[in-house]
């Protein structure tokens, strides 16, 4: 199998167990982000998981903070949490 960028891609099949409320979470960003399906966000998340597992341990953690903080509810914008990781990156 290849994808549309022409890598070689070799199939894998993953089960897992997930409450109905994580499901309806997956369905809709599965609907918000216009993927075909969930292996699509699986795809996607394993991307970014290696990602971020390939960066240093610092720049990683520094990364999931700024996820952790974006989602939850900080009310400060993705632009004021780098902001405030660069300047504790300076200090």
């Amino acid at each position: 199998m290849v994808n549309h960028e022409g890598r070689l891609m070799t199939e894998v099949t993953v089960a897992t167990k997930i409450g109905s409320e994580e499901l309806k979470r997956i369905d809709a960003l599965v609907r918000r982000r216009g993927l075909l399906n969930r292996s699509d966000l699986v795809r996607e998340a394993i991307r970014l998981y290696l990602s971020l597992s390939s960066l240093e341990t610092e720049a990683r953690l520094r990364m999931l903070r700024l996820i952790n903080e974006s989602v939850g509810v900080s009310g400060k914008t993705a632009a004021q949490l780098v902001e405030e990781a660069r300047r504790e990156e300076d200090a």
